[in-house]
């Protein structure tokens, strides 16, 4: 299966498949992809004649393939993008019509979920054409994402800023870019090449105190009055830090945390290669690895998983400004 730097590489060189299943949960890499087809392949003059853009809700696989079966006018291709491709009930039908396409037309299908590889599509697809597999970006990576579009703007962000950036954006990959391209235009103005917390909270609307990343970061160091501190805040402003984002970004943590008593890691570069992670990520384990024993970190998993189901109504009818104090002193006295 291609990458995204294949597939794009080959579009603009012109080395074509004749038909393209994008398709995962990511959709960015998706929308870029079928746009790249688009400017490629089809010049803006014969975009009425030789495009045609499908919406599945709209359509079934008999209009797909009455667009793609036809011929070129006055150009070369004839490119057809089908759009939110997995609301087709019928897609499955263009399976055996695919080898009957005009080699002029192109064929792209956008379908934003997993694909089944089961299904004759896939496969034909798969050996005829070109598939690529837009996953989503694990939480634990979002802050290299971010680091790294930063740096396509020519900018360079302080990892801890990256931190704080991703818990403000969440998974949202759309969204991330957005903020980057905000933050870049208005530092351009004043000639600064360096993104630090605060032009996060600047920017972005996060406080760079008040925030997940600082609690995590207290509660590793074992910082109680810290921690404390951001718990009262949290429990005073909930709408705005829900208590199951919190919890599920701890038990995250704490599920490596494990991990790294399991593997044996002893330093930072070990921490970072076993979990793949930044070696500044590799700092916050390892130092929550000489505060949190194996026991401790078995313990604290448990009361958070308990403490989720409280924040859900199981088994308890406990406030979310109650619920942030029990955390912090759950996690500080496993």
């Amino acid at each position: 299966m291609p990458t995204y730097d294949e597939l794009t590489k080959a579009i603009k060189s012109k080395s074509l498949a004749p038909a393209y299943l994008l398709a995962g949960e990511e959709p960015l890499y998706i929308d870029r992809l079928a746009q790249l087809l688009l400017d490629t392949l089809i010049p803006e003059e014969e975009r009425d004649f030789n495009l045609s853009v499908l919406y599945g809700a709209e359509v079934g696989a008999r209009d797909i393939l009455t667009e793609a079966m036809r011929f070129p006018m006055m150009g070369d291709r004839v490119l057809v993008v089908v759009r939110e491709a997995q609301l087709i009930k019928d897609l499955d039908l263009l399976a055996e019509h695919l080898e009957a396409l005009p080699s002029s037309t192109c064929l792209v299908l956008c379908y934003k979920k997993k694909p089944d590889k089961r299904k004759a599509l896939y496969k034909r697809l798969e050996a005829a054409g070109a598939v690529y597999e837009s996953s989503r970006i694990y939480d634990s990576k979002l802050p290299d994402f971010i680091t790294k579009s930063f740096a396509q703007q020519q900018l360079a962000i302080d990892p801890r800023a990256a931190s704080l950036m991703a818990e403000a954006t969440g998974n949202d990959l759309e969204k991330i870019l957005g903020e980057v391209e905000k933050i870049a235009l208005a530092l351009s103005a004043r000639q600064q090449r360096q993104v630090g917390l605060d032009e996060i909270e600047q920017y972005i609307g996060v406080s760079k105190e008040y925030n997940g990343f600082e609690l995590q970061s207290a509660l590793i160091k074992r910082d109680a009055a810290r921690a404390y501190r951001i718990a009262f805040y949290f429990s005073a402003n909930e709408r705005n830090h829900p208590i199951q984002q919190i919890l599920a970004m701890l038990f995250g943590f704490f599920s490596n945390l494990m991990a790294v008593h399991y593997m044996g890691a002893r330093d930072e570069r070990s921490i970072a290669a076993g979990l793949k992670i930044s070696p500044y990520a590799a700092r916050d384990y390892n130092l929550a690895r000489t505060n949190y024993n194996a026991a401790q970190v078995f313990a604290i998993i448990r009361q958070l998983r308990l403490l989720d189901a409280y924040s859900k109504g199981v088994d308890a009818s406990i406030p979310s400004s109650e619920l942030y104090k029990e955390l912090v002193t759950r996690v500080l006295d496993a």
